[in-house]
């Protein structure tokens, strides 16, 4: 097991325990929290296996509901966005762009932004979708999609620069 193999598997147990425990007890205004567990799903190298991701994404989604006592709207939000996640990396760096192997080794700094933007409003929106599950809650969708996705981009942001190339 290399190295790489380590500090990913290291940050996945990491991100299901502390995102519970931790993280979900940050309330902004009361009712927003980031959810920083996303931060797998960014850090984990765009070119490894497709299949394991997406079951890795469901595993973290699952115990992520499953400590945090939720309904399942973080495990079809994470596996949706593992699904995903390909198109969002060819929507932030282009199609005919060389796509890095890795988020954290790509120097292009706003390719780099537009990924966790897409990524995290992405998940933030579906989880919300499920979390509702109204068209009556259509603003609060909105609303707590916006709050929440700019304090875990904020979050995810910064620590992801401890993660060195």
């Amino acid at each position: 097991m290399t190295r790489e193999n380590i500090v990913l598997w290291a940050t996945f147990l990491a991100l299901l325990f502390f995102q519970p425990f931790v993280f979900n007890q940050f309330q902004l205004f009361g009712s927003i929290n980031p959810l920083v567990y996303l931060l797998f799903l960014v850090l984990y190298p765009f070119d490894q296996e497709q299949a394991l991701f997406i079951v890795l994404g469901f595993c973290l989604g699952l115990g992520i509901d499953f400590l945090g006592q939720t309904a399942g709207a973080h495990t079809v939000a994470t596996l949706t966005t593992a699904f995903v996640r390909p198109k969002l990396i060819r929507y932030a760096y282009g199609s005919t762009a060389e796509i890095p192997a890795r988020y954290i080794d790509d120097s292009r700094t706003f390719n780099n932004f537009l990924f966790l933007v897409f990524l995290i409003t992405f998940h933030h929106f579906l989880y919300f979708i499920m979390v509702y599950f109204s068209w009556d809650a259509l603003g609060l969708i909105a609303n707590n999609t916006f709050f929440t996705s700019l304090f875990s981009l904020l979050l995810i942001s910064l620590i992801s620069r401890f993660y060195s190339k």
